[in-house]
């Protein structure tokens, strides 16, 4: 994706980013003709490109949408207004469809919010004591259900991450559950993050998982995981400092991509940060930050990256 001026945009990779991108793009009444057959161009290039395309506009004018959104009045124009023709500069523009546009990728994570015993939002982090004496510490923007009774100890994390400090009972294994992966311990530190992948990481014991299909591996302290429905990966050692930093309300991380270390930052930040130039999001990287103010973090890594940061809202920071 191209733009005009010093925008220098580029699209961030994935047919989905790359439709939500051109949607913001050409909600802006000022968008050229170029950028318009440019659009047409990518959409026609892949199938996938213009089924996704189609999915965002179908969930844009979905009353679901319309309904859920009304809750914040404040932070999104009324569903009247959508397509009206706007004259504001292409950054608002953006800002809107953007926050709009998480919203809609959203609404199924809201379903296990409705279904949840205990939740977070983006930034806070909740410690639960369990009626088995085991702790819970659910991270930022995280959904868990409780499974508890007489004969049993399970929970199931339905978004997010939680960490683990489960109270030993041989004769009452607990046992966590995501979409894709169930993890069982008698006793121990673990902690489990949940995603098209479940990554499982051990801090102290043995834990046991696997996934639907039967494939199951064994983890000890110092080892981590990664789940789906179809594989199980074998263990890689973590760096248990940075693994766990954020128990500790910190990002530490070292030689990776801005881009990778935007992302994960991004689950703190209470909007959207977006990487407007994929040449930029390759470079390399290293920090150890507090995660108690996410915009002075994006401010540092810009600088680090010789890059600009545009706070375009409170929900929407573009960096470029």
């Amino acid at each position: 994706m191209t733009s005009n001026g010093d925008d220098d945009a580029h699209s961030p990779g994935t047919p989905l980013d790359e439709a939500l991108a051109w949607f913001a793009r050409l909600q802006d009444s000022e968008a050229s003709a170029a950028e318009r057959k440019a659009f047409h161009s990518w959409r026609a290039a892949k199938p996938e490109n213009a089924e996704v395309y189609a999915r965002v506009e179908k969930l844009w004018n979905s009353p679901a949408l319309s309904e859920a959104l009304a809750k914040f009045p404040a932070a999104i124009p009324p569903a009247a207004t959508r397509n009206r023709r706007r004259t504001p500069g292409r950054w608002a523009a953006a800002a809107s469809v953007l926050l709009l546009a998480s919203w809609m990728l959203a609404a199924s994570g809201l379903i296990d919010r409705w279904r949840a015993d205990y939740t977070t939002v983006a930034g806070e982090q909740r410690r639960i004591a369990l009626a088995d004496g085991s702790i819970v510490i659910l991270n930022t923007d995280s959904a868990l259900a409780l499974d508890f009774n007489d004969d049993r100890r399970g929970v199931r994390l339905l978004a997010g991450e939680a960490y683990f400090e489960v109270r030993p009972d041989s004769a009452r294994p607990f046992v966590v559950n995501t979409d894709n992966a169930t993890v069982r311990v008698v006793g121990t530190q673990f902690a489990v993050r949940a995603g098209e992948k479940t990554s499982v990481a051990v801090d102290s014991g043995i834990v046991a998982c696997g996934n639907e299909k039967g494939a199951g591996v064994q983890l000890t302290a110092g080892q981590r995981v990664s789940i789906s429905k179809e594989t199980v990966t074998s263990p890689e050692t973590i760096d248990s400092g940075s693994t766990f930093a954020w128990l500790k309300g910190r990002l530490i991380f070292k030689d990776r991509p801005l881009a990778d270390v935007l992302d994960e930052l991004d689950r703190y930040h209470p909007g959207l940060i977006v990487i407007a130039n994929a040449k930029l999001g390759n470079t390399r990287v290293t920090g150890n930050y507090k995660l108690d103010d996410t915009a002075a973090v994006v401010r540092a890594l810009a600088d680090i990256a010789g890059a600009r940061v545009t706070t375009v809202s409170p929900y929407l920071t573009v960096v470029r």
